[in-house]
């Protein structure tokens, strides 16, 4: 009896744990939504805003964190994932890498604070107009590349 007692403690205390857990995640991830909510915002106004665009990121290290990752982008599975080598190389160099993906064009370009210093890398991929060169889809990305910055720069604050 004294053994089935103490087996169904272990279990209530099991169950409140996941429990518990749960809540915290749940917490952590609301925090981080809000935490990126203006960068994500900008995001989904240049997608709007630019059709051709099949996916845009912004990569960053955020606050406190010592990796970078995606903290805002049109395609929300892609949150949280660490950048790409591309990506940091873009950080790190402050120059554009530009990479083929089928029918489309990956972009990837620095976001600079006024100093012209890397503070961040977006990744903006765009589908090519049947015909259209791949010259000037680089020049599309580089003009969207050039107006989130100023976006991002125009908050006069920290967006992560």
């Amino acid at each position: 009896m004294r053994v089935s007692f103490i087996k169904l403690m272990i279990i209530n205390f099991l169950i409140s744990f996941v429990i518990f857990l749960a809540g915290v995640t749940k917490q952590f991830w609301a925090g981080e939504n809000e935490c990126f909510k203006e960068t994500q915002a900008l995001v989904e106004k240049m997608v709007a805003k630019y059709p051709e665009i099949v996916r845009l990121t912004i990569h960053a290290v955020p606050t406190g964190e010592k990796r970078s990752r995606i903290i805002a982008c049109n395609i929300k599975e892609k949150l949280g994932k660490p950048s790409d080598p591309e990506d940091l190389e873009v950080m790190k160099t402050n120059k554009i890498i530009v990479l083929k993906e089928d029918d489309n064009l990956d972009v990837t370009a620095p976001i600079c604070d006024k100093a012209g210093k890397p503070i961040a890398a977006t990744g903006i991929t765009l589908r090519l107009k049947k015909g259209e060169s791949e010259d000037k889809g680089i020049e599309k990305a580089k003009s969207i590349a050039k107006e989130l910055n100023t976006a991002i720069l125009n908050t006069k604050k920290p967006l992560w």
